[in-house]
């Protein structure tokens, strides 16, 4: 079976209801589960899925005071929570109440200005 590569920017991401395409630079869905192992009485043992949790981190271009930096430090400070979808290469990631961990941006010396963001909540794939 052929692989098959998208461009990033054929993804798009909208926080809140704003959507923003073609300046997400690279970006990343994990999504990990708390597995507990229990003991039986016999040679066996029995494994159950105790916790879900996701992961989004996004890589983009600064977009000045009112794009999605300023989104996603505005939830930030606030404490409180957001709906990122992403949308791209055939799939939509959902996540209808994700809290951001941390917004940060980075100045190089030709002038350009990148930002990073962590969230954290649960993403649905479709």
């Amino acid at each position: 079976m052929p692989a098959t590569s998208i461009a990033g920017a054929d993804f798009t991401v909208t926080v809140g209801a704003v959507a923003y395409s073609a300046q997400v630079t690279t970006g990343t869905v994990t999504t990990t589960s708390t597995i507990t192992r229990t003991r039986t009485l016999g040679p066996d043992n029995a494994f159950t899925q105790t916790d879900l949790i996701s992961a989004i981190t996004l890589s983009f271009l600064y977009d000045e005071d009112t794009g999605a930096f300023d989104a996603l430090n505005t939830v930030a400070v606030s404490g409180g929570a957001v709906a990122v979808v992403i949308t791209g290469g055939g799939g939509t990631w959902t996540g209808s109440a994700m809290y951001v961990e941390s917004v940060d941006t980075t100045f190089d010396a030709t002038g350009v200005a990148t930002c990073s963001a962590s969230l954290t909540g649960v993403v649905a794939f479709a």
